[in-house]
């Protein structure tokens, strides 16, 4: 009976590692220039754990130069429409807790997890993150306790690249047009997407299972 014990809670360990992964499709080739292949925004995956949350951003094409940007509307009674890194980005209504701001010519601690707290951006408690490139895709991944989030709770997103100094957001994952109709003008997103952080597939049916098995045990 231990060995079928041990066998269980293994499972559930196994069970709750990851959620399924809900992949959000942006239009490809819907720039002010469509030769910025590596601001052009095809997908944005995002999965969670238990405990972390992962977004991945995949583009048409790759430059070490793209700069990325995550914005995350956690709480709907709070926030600001600006954002960490003062873009010229026009949030459309929505307001905004948290901010990620990423570049990829530096191998590590490059992004920046940035809350709103106070009524200003809290440089002072900024936490530093590093992104994980493969082939044109970047990823991001941070515990869900940092992004003030918890099983069972949605939230709302959005996602943009950009270049450096004073740019816009040359692609929003929110829009399937030109967000922005060049360098010298401020983007505009559309509506935030939705994602809610789930348990993973089974977990809780697996837990009943090891409750089972441990009531058969104290019999």
């Amino acid at each position: 009976m231990k060995t079928l014990i041990a066998s269980t809670a293994a499972l559930v360990v196994a069970a709750t590692a990851n959620a399924g992964i809900t992949t959000y499709a942006d239009a490809t080739f819907d720039l002010f220039d469509n030769g910025l292949d590596n601001l052009d925004i095809a997908s944005v995956s995002v999965t969670n754990t238990a405990t972390d949350i992962t977004f991945a951003v995949t583009t048409r094409g790759f430059q070490n130069w793209t700069k990325y940007m995550i914005f995350l509307d956690t709480d709907p009674t709070g926030g600001t429409t600006t954002n960490a890194w003062s873009r010229p980005v026009i949030l459309s209504g929505s307001s905004i807790e948290r901010f990620i701001g990423s570049w990829v010519d530096q191998p590590s601690n490059n992004s920046q997890l940035v809350s709103y707290t106070g009524g200003n951006w809290d440089w002072g408690n900024y936490t530093t993150l590093t992104n994980s490139v493969s082939g044109n895709t970047v990823s991001w991944t941070m515990s869900l306790a940092s992004l003030g989030l918890s099983i069972g709770q949605t939230f709302g997103f959005d996602v943009a690249t950009s270049g450096g100094g004073n740019d816009p957001g040359v692609d929003h994952l929110s829009r399937n047009d030109p967000a922005t109709s060049g360098w010298g003008d401020p983007s505009t997103a559309g509506a935030f997407l939705q994602y809610t952080v789930v348990p993973a597939p089974g977990a809780l049916a697996l837990l009943g299972l090891a409750g089972l098995a441990g009531s058969r045990r104290r019999r």
